[in-house]
């Protein structure tokens, strides 16, 4: 029987299959984030130094590692961190997180919203609407800006200070009511608390008549990869109430965390 037209040889083949395990085994050299030399990178792979040199070039050339030209060491580049949000996206956070958002909407009788990160603000996914007669409304597909919501900031607490930059740097922060913070440096220190306490709030910055609590959902590894926010009349979110929902907020969150490393 003849070999289908065009279709490689067996040589050709392995040939293939082996240049690309040789650049895995320098990815997995560089796996901890710091810079390796190029001594330690063959060192570790068990390539000769030029074979190593012009495979971590070539990575180099399309934007898998960067060099270190003073010190002549590679490491990853920041393209892993796109292909890496490629494959968390397929952990259906919403999925996951629906009891808990069941809960808390029983819990607090107010309406539960979980929102994931886009790039230039974060698009709520999934809505509970409260028990309360009088209640706030809200809608999976909503886009909630990173700086006048409550689940924006508990997202952009957590995100890179260059990340807050460009989002600062596309034009300045519309406010949504007179009450929205649209100073940068007066939203980096509502982030700052944030990060210190857990959870943060927004109090009719996005509308008139509404406030907000929220708080993040951490992957295992740590990173920020949802939000999850309870809304409600600004009459029923004084000081008191707003800190027991975010205590509450952060406790619940904390499960889903710990269910998501359990299943890993």
């Amino acid at each position: 029987m003849s070999k289908p037209e065009n279709e490689p040889s067996g040589a050709a083949v392995a040939a293939r299959i082996q240049s690309v395990a040789r650049a895995k085994a320098l990815l997995d050299a560089m796996a901890s984030g710091d810079f390796v030399t190029l001594r330690d990178l063959a060192a570790r792979t068990g390539l000769a130094k030029t074979t190593a040199f012009n495979l971590v070039t070539a990575l180099v050339d399309v934007g898998l590692a960067e060099r270190d030209i003073k010190g002549g060491a590679y490491r990853l580049s920041l393209q892993h961190l796109v292909y890496g949000k490629a494959v968390e996206r397929r952990l259906d956070i919403a999925a996951l997180a629906q009891p808990y958002l069941v809960r808390l909407c029983a819990e607090t009788r107010e309406t539960v919203n979980l929102a994931l990160p886009g790039p230039t603000d974060a698009v709520i996914v999934e809505s509970l609407e409260g028990s309360q007669t009088l209640r706030v409304s809200s809608y999976s597909g909503t886009r909630a800006a990173y700086h006048s919501t409550a689940c924006g900031r508990a997202l952009l607490a957590y995100q890179p200070l260059s990340f807050r930059r460009i989002i600062y740097n596309l034009g300045s922060l519309p406010a949504a009511t007179d009450r929205t913070i649209t100073d940068p440096e007066a939203l980096e220190a509502v982030l700052e608390r944030c990060r210190t306490v857990g959870w943060t709030t927004e109090f009719e910055e996005n509308e008139i008549g509404g406030a907000c609590v929220a708080a993040p959902i951490f992957a295992p590894g740590g990173e920020a990869i949802a939000a999850v926010s309870i809304a409600g009349p600004s009459a029923r979110f004084e000081p008191d109430a707003i800190e027991k929902l975010g205590r509450l907020l952060v406790a619940t969150l904390a499960e889903i965390t710990a269910n998501m490393s359990r299943n890993r």
